[in-house]
Order: structure tokens, then C-alpha cells, then sequence
């Protein structure tokens, strides 16, 4: 392998190769080269000193960071005080990362709100013609004793069913979509990319995702509920009686 040392100096090493693997990124795989440490640092600096300029730590997951980092911190602060190092973590190596993390987030939540509104918007309208179809009902419950508050919670109630239901039959539909799409063998290309990937729906480890999306939209779906029955608990008792 010929590659440049510190110096600029060209400098050849022997290698014997045991794989070649695709990373999938053209530019990735064209600079990218795992080697042991000793034939790295005599490719790099050659007959000079050896040395190594970054040590990576891999972590099992991203949660584990701000403990590795403050394990690191304590013992930069400690026992390796005298030397000259940082902890630099890979959000600060490759930005491009929580760029596009922050792009997805802009764009579910974007959706998730588009969601909402359309969710307020059809239980609001579904309430409304609930209260004006029941109008002669509600007379007569407001007839015989019942409170502004009684009638408030009924339709209340109704929508909390209505996004209950919703709620449980969008997760049930959405784990059956996605056990549907893992089974397609379905592949798209990411931009960037040469290779084609299997297109992989993860709804089945998201519980806090869909627990999360179900309590949102009963939320929604209840207090679209509101306006309606707090009109139909309004209503003048002789002008329900009366409603043709």
C-alpha cells in the first residue's frame, strides 16, 4: 500500500489482505482502510516515532454517552492530567449526523401536527353533528334533571371512545403495515449511496413511539370533543324539545 507519510514523503508497506467490505458510500469506501496499529504507524510516519493521533471508543448505544464522557472527563482531570488530550464526540466529528436528525425531527413533527389538526378537525365536525342529531335527545335528558355537566361529560366520553378507537385500530394497522413491508423485501438507495438496502419498518421495538402517538391522539380527540358538548350542554331545554 502507497500512501503519504507526516512529511509528505511517499511510503510503501506489505500487506496481506483479508476482506474487502462495501460500506455502501462511494467516498467512504474509496478512503477507508482498516489496519493494525503497528503497520498504520509504519505506513504513516515511516521510520520516525510511532504514534497515534485519536483513540475511538465504540458504545453499544447513544444513551451510554454522557457517562462515557464523564468517565473520560474524570480521567483526563486525573491520572492523565500531564497529557494533551480532548474528548470530542462523533455529533462534533461528523455534524452531518444530528443535521439530519434535526431534519427528521422537523419533518415528523410536521406531520405528526398536520395529523393533529386533521384528527381536531373530523372528531369536531363528527361531535357537531352528533349534538345536532341528538338535539330533541338532549331536551329531554335536560327535561327530566340531568346537569349542563352531565351532558358535557357524555359527549366528552364519546370522544374519548371515538379516539380510543382510532387509537387501537391506527397501532393495530401500523404493526400489520409494517410486518407487511419487512416481508416484501422491498430496498431503496439513500442518497449518497450505491448499494440498494432492505427497506426496514421498526414499529414492533417503538413501544414508548406508539404508546406515545395513542395518548396523543385520544388527547386530541377528547378535547376536540369539547366544544361541541359544551355547546349541546347550553342548549335552552323548550328550544331542544322542539328541534324538527
Amino acid at each position: 500500500m502507497l500512501a503519504a507519510t507526516v512529511q509528505g514523503a511517499p511510503n510503501v508497506v506489505g500487506l496481506n489482505v483479508v476482506k474487502a467490505e462495501n460500506f455502501g458510500l462511494k467516498e467512504f469506501d474509496d478512503s477507508f482502510t482498516i489496519l493494525h496499529l503497528a503497520q498504520a504507524q509504519r505506513l504513516v510516519y515511516g521510520a520516525a516515532e510511532p504514534q497515534v493521533t485519536a483513540i475511538q471508543l465504540q458504545l453499544r448505544h447513544t444513551a451510554q454517552m454522557p457517562a462515557a464522557r464523564a468517565r473520560l472527563q474524570q480521567l483526563l482531570d486525573g491520572e492523565w492530567k500531564s497529557r494533551d488530550l480532548a474528548v470530542v464526540d462523533f455529533q462534533t466529528l461528523a455534524p452531518v449526523y444530528g443535521q439530519t436528525i434535526e431534519f427528521f425531527d422537523s419533518v415528523f413533527g410536521f406531520m405528526a401536527t398536520l395529523i393533529g389538526v386533521i384528527v381536531l378537525f373530523t372528531v369536531g365536525n363528527t361531535m357537531s353533528m352528533a349534538v345536532l342529531e341528538r338535539t330533541t335527545e338532549i331536551g329531554t335528558l335536560r327535561a327530566i334533571g340531568q346537569r349542563q355537566s352531565g351532558i358535557r361529560r357524555l359527549f366528552v366520553a364519546e370522544g374519548l371512545l371515538l379516539g380510543l378507537a382510532g387509537a387501537l385500530l391506527g397501532t393495530l394497522a401500523a404493526l400489520g403495515l409494517a410486518a407487511l413491508i419487512n416481508r416484501s423485501g422491498l430496498t431503496w438507495t439513500p442518497p449518497g449511496y450505491v448499494y440498494a438496502y432492505p427497506l426496514q419498518v421498526r414499529v414492533w421495538g417503538a413501544g414508548a413511539m406508539l404508546a406515545g402517538s395513542a395518548a396523543g391522539l385520544i388527547a386530541v380527540a377528547s378535547l376536540s370533543a369539547w366544544w361541541p358538548a359544551r355547546r349541546a350542554a347550553r342548549l335552552q331545554i323548550v328550544d331542544a324539545l322542539r328541534h324538527a
